[in-house]
């Protein structure tokens, strides 16, 4: 949750209030809800604006209580997923982890887990994580979600597509442990 900004994007408003981008437009446009206009014409919003609208209006935001990073570890071998669970936990017990063994459940638990993090395996059957990533960072309700991606087997073309796609980082198995620890 980034309540660290000073201004939020009607996209995030939308998803704090759980409604459509274009329902904060409206409410911003007939004055009920407080925007600032940029130079460029985009709308931001402070959080505690936000927070009094919601309030009035008697609506729940949709914000993550825990500072606990969550971590949804996407892979399809469910041995290797256990594993990285256990490593990432015996070394910060604060982490709060999950796992998705393909892409259309992660699809899924990304949505109702809404996770910090994906560790993401890259060659999966059906869904793979060229196109999970893609899923997530073209979507602006997702796309402040890290990925870091994983994979037995890649080359340095394939690590070029992820980085482009938003991956901040891509992983060889088996894992330099000490390296990820440090990017989580």
């Amino acid at each position: 949750m980034p309540t660290k900004k000073s201004y939020l994007t009607p996209s995030k408003v939308a998803e704090l209030l759980m409604v459509s981008p274009s329902a904060i437009r409206l409410w911003a446009e007939n004055g009920e809800l407080k925007a600032m206009t940029t130079a460029g014409g985009h709308r931001r919003f402070k959080l505690e604006d936000i927070k009094q609208f919601a309030y009035k209006k008697n609506i729940q935001l949709n914000m993550v209580d825990s500072n606990k990073a969550k971590i949804l570890i996407v892979d399809d071998e469910r041995q290797f997923a256990d594993f990285l669970q256990a490593a990432l936990l015996i070394h910060n017990d604060e982490l709060d982890i999950i796992i998705s063994i393909d892409g259309f459940d992660a699809g899924v638990k990304i949505k109702e887990f809404k996770p910090t993090l994906v560790l993401l395996d890259i060659n999966m059957k059906g869904m793979d994580g060229f196109q999970v990533c893609e899923k997530i960072k073209q979507n602006p309700l997702l796309q402040h979600i890290r990925v870091i991606a994983i994979s037995g087997n890649i080359n340095s073309a394939e690590k070029q597509r992820l980085l482009a796609l938003g991956a901040e980082a891509c992983f060889e198995k088996p894992i330099d442990m000490p390296k990820l620890y440090q990017l989580i």
